[in-house]
């Protein structure tokens, strides 16, 4: 593995977290601080260590923490032997995605983004082509040239459908509204405990006793201390004294993400970005440098739709110590 250059020293957690999530075993890792490469992404002397610790090691696959355009996976698949897969961090969350959608939306969203994340490399598979270059499986796979036509309307229909999705989903918060209840939005940085909380905080019966009439929300929520363990929406009943609430929890956000990732998943943001009031989790158990810089992500994806108000919280507060918990509140506030 590669991690990416910025803030700090290289810290591979995070990607050995979500090559976890992904099925991976992780069989060594490497990292260099430079400036990228534009057609290796790390220096060639770099690149021979990684090939060296490929064989080494048996691995079947390399996964860079930044992303890499079409070309230098191209690159990198011929520097590295035969057979080994070459993938970036989206092209790691895309299958984490792929691997964890039950619902309809939820596949929809997937597939839109998997297409929008293929479609600049199956422009360089004919570019490749149009220079006579063998385009094969070196991490861009085998060269159709009805291939980008064929995304691009499939992107189409795909928003089509993602739209119609939407709009029952608006007339429903409509209905719930009207119904008392007020909407309130679990959202925060992945595994930060959004489902551990709606647990602790709502009934256990999902919304309305048939669940049938909600194929909007999946069954139930889970949780598990990985990444990305909610995809979809789950939304139960929430009492506060004299008022009733309904409660969602849905996929948690991660840092470096492009905005055409982001815009896929849209439809099933909407419920954050149009609750009445969204609660922004954070995990007060890590440093807190990580925290702000998570907080920074979370803040970043709400920023431009969000139409509620935030309150942020802190969550695992039973794991620090009371004069840990109020120099970290301190620091927040």
């Amino acid at each position: 593995m590669a991690k990416r250059v910025d803030r700090g020293e290289a810290d591979t957690t995070e990607i050995g977290q979500l090559a976890a999530a992904a099925g991976y075993e992780v069989a060594g890792e490497c990292t260099q601080r430079r400036k990228q490469d534009a057609a290796l992404q790390m220096g060639a002397g770099k690149v021979g260590e990684l090939r060296d610790q490929v064989i080494e090691t048996g691995a079947q696959t390399v996964i860079f923490d930044n992303r890499l355009g079409p070309y230098q996976v191209y690159n990198l698949g011929n520097e590295l032997p035969d057979g080994v897969e070459v993938k970036d961090r989206f092209r790691l969350i895309l299958d984490i995605f792929g691997q964890r959608a039950q619902t309809r939306k939820a596949q929809l969203q997937v597939e839109l983004a998997e297409l929008r994340y293929e479609l600049p490399r199956a422009e360089a598979k004919a570019s490749l082509a149009k220079r006579d270059e063998r385009p094969g499986f070196m991490g861009l796979g085998e060269y159709d040239e009805s291939r980008e036509n064929d995304i691009k309307a499939r992107i189409s229909n795909i928003r089509d459908e993602l739209e119609q999705i939407e709009e029952t989903e608006r007339d429903r918060r409509q209905q719930r509204r009207e119904s008392g209840f007020d909407l309130v939005a679990l959202a925060g940085y992945t595994n930060a405990g959004k489902s551990t909380l709606m647990q602790a905080l709502a009934a256990d019966l999902e919304v309305g006793e048939n669940v049938e009439m909600h194929p909007d929300l999946d069954p139930t929520a889970e949780r598990e201390d990985r990444l990305f363990t909610t995809l979809g929406t789950t939304t139960r009943r929430l009492d506060l004294d004299r008022r009733e609430a309904l409660l969602t929890d849905t996929v948690g956000f991660i840092s470096d993400l492009p905005h055409w990732l982001v815009e896929s998943f849209k439809s099933t943001l909407e419920s954050v970005y149009r609750a009445d009031l969204v609660l922004l989790i954070v995990d007060v158990s890590e440093p807190i440098e990580e925290i702000r810089e998570k907080l920074m992500t979370s803040h970043d994806t709400l920023y431009e739709r969000n139409e509620a108000p935030i309150v942020t919280v802190l969550n695992k507060v039973d794991q620090v110590e009371p004069e840990e918990l109020r120099d970290k509140r301190e620091a927040l506030s």
